[in-house]
């Protein structure tokens, strides 16, 4: 016992030894605006308006910008200076500085350009164009419901199982480059029978069985069993596999769920975001999937064996994005 009193003692001067204070302030670089946009056709153009901060601050309060200046573009000519406005976000809770226009909305074809000043940062400048919508047809939602009952106490149960899948049909544009994105929520009923509420969530379906989506994994992700496909904040991808064709999508997912007899049972509800979307903000959507959602090799990356994901920003002078999209919407009941 005493042998092993004097090895941990021993031990506590040699790691005490290895501690080192070290000072990162002459790194601190100087702050930069951060601009994020996406110009949605037919919707009022909004710019949110940040900050950048040091990785060493352990505290980060007040990153969005007030008091700037940030004049709006339409094909080349001056439109107005947007109006800044602050909005509350429940989730997480805090305020953001927003700089909405007071009548533009953009349209298909637009080249929009955004610059913003603010005493304290090297201005900035970011452009991008507003795609076409999709154009998309034979929207089909199919579900397979089984229901199994059991009793317990004095009530009874049913689970409910569901394969849920979401088809659609794009028509892509031939001879050019085109990107889309899609996102997936499911919206959660509570409230009386006579006035139900929904409140809704991201989730995720099953996007690695689409050949389109499976193909985002890398080779090394497929040795090492990295076979899962990210997108639960949205999934950009491109028309490599289908450039100027038609092309069938279907995506699946599947849940399972128990009630009782005596409640009333309300079925979910079900949305579909489908954009598309210009080339940058495709980039900035890929650079991000990567960093959140990457298999093998963001694991390596994180350990400092592979390069980080750089995120991909069209904003000179600062950093962010200021991307283009229309976007094509359905919502669907459960059975």
């Amino acid at each position: 016992m005493r042998y092993n009193f004097c090895v941990l003692v021993l031990l506590s001067f040699v790691l005490s030894g290895c501690e080192k204070e070290i000072n990162l302030e002459h790194m601190r670089p100087n702050p930069k605006l951060v601009l994020n946009c996406l110009a949605v056709q037919g919707d009022t153009l909004s710019v949110e308006l940040s900050r950048t901060w040091f990785y060493a601050d352990n505290k980060v309060q007040d990153i969005f910008v007030s008091d700037a200046d940030v004049k709006l573009y339409v094909n080349d000519v001056f439109r107005e200076s947007l109006a800044e406005t602050t909005v509350k976000y429940e989730n997480p809770d805090f305020d953001a500085v927003l700089y909405k226009s007071s009548f533009y909305m953009p349209a298909a074809g637009d080249r929009i350009r955004l610059t913003a000043s603010r005493k304290g940062f090297k201005n900035i400048e970011a452009v991008t164009e507003v795609p076409r919508p999709c154009a998309v047809s034979d929207f089909e939602f199919e579900q397979e419901s089984v229901r199994d009952t059991s009793e317990w106490w004095d009530d009874y149960y049913i689970h409910l199982s569901q394969k849920n899948t979401l088809c659609f049909t794009l028509h892509d544009e031939p001879g050019e480059e085109n990107y889309y994105l899609i996102y997936f929520r499911r919206g959660d009923a509570w409230g009386e029978k006579d006035s139900l509420r929904y409140s809704w969530f991201s989730f995720r379906p099953d996007y690695g069985s689409e050949p389109v989506f499976a193909v985002q994994n890398s080779a090394l992700d497929q040795i090492f069993g990295y076979d899962g496909v990210g997108g639960y904040n949205g999934l950009a991808f491109s028309d490599e596999l289908f450039d100027g064709k038609s092309y069938r999508f279907k995506i699946p997912w599947e849940i399972s769920l128990s009630y009782t007899l005596s409640t009333d049972y309300n079925p979910y509800k079900y949305r579909c975001y489908l954009y598309s979307i210009s080339r940058s903000y495709y980039n900035y959507m890929k650079t991000m999937n990567d960093l959140y959602e990457s298999g093998f090799v963001g694991d390596l990356a994180e350990i400092g064996f592979a390069e980080p994901v750089r995120i991909y920003s069209n904003v000179e002078g600062g950093t962010g994005i200021l991307g283009g999209g229309c976007l094509e919407f359905r919502e669907f009941t459960s059975d």
